[in-house]
């Protein structure tokens, strides 16, 4: 485990460079080696949690949609989210389609997003869904998601596991 601030750097110093990033670990220190620059930090020593068996792996309800699709519906819906105004984004998952609704005291919003499978309603804070949406190196995605208060997991809908995010649910008020 590295710190978060030598994370930080090493990214700032790949933003400039093509060139590929080499990390050595050692017993107490890690090197990142990117081009002819070097960062040397020390090791995070201690107990941490097994993230892996944080994350819920056997889950019934299982959807695959286009990510830029999935972005732009909660990007609609989120005109009406402000940081003073918080509201969750309800996820209605159908078969063959998901709507997203927001509701604050400036408006109320609705999309639709077509998809494969469903049968679930949660919620999610739009900022936290929307960037494991941008970040995710696939063009379409599968959501995997169990009850409306249980992690959503977003992996690529075809191919190797090369990436796997978490989202957390919000709790919605019964309306």
């Amino acid at each position: 485990v590295a710190p978060g601030a030598a994370l930080n750097e090493v990214e700032k110093i790949c933003q400039d460079t093509d060139d590929e990033a080499i990390v050595t670990l050692g017993s107490r220190h890690l090197l990142f080696e990117v081009g002819p620059t070097q960062l040397i930090c020390r090791r995070l020593e201690g107990e941490f949690l097994d993230y892996k068996s944080a994350i819920p792996r056997n889950n019934p309800i299982s959807i695959t949609a286009g990510t830029k699709s999935l972005i732009t519906s909660i990007d609609r819906v989120s005109v009406v989210i402000s940081e003073k105004q918080k509201s969750p984004v309800q996820c209605v998952f159908d078969a063959g389609s998901v709507t997203m609704t927001a509701k604050t005291v400036s408006g109320e919003a609705r999309d639709v997003c077509p998809i494969d499978g469903g049968g679930l309603t949660i919620g999610f804070n739009n900022r936290y869904l929307m960037d494991a949406l941008k970040y995710a190196p696939a063009d379409s995605v599968r959501l995997e998601l169990n009850t409306g208060i249980s992690p959503c997991v977003i992996l690529p809908a075809e191919g190797e596991e090369r990436f796997l995010y978490m989202v957390l649910p919000v709790r919605l008020k019964n309306s």
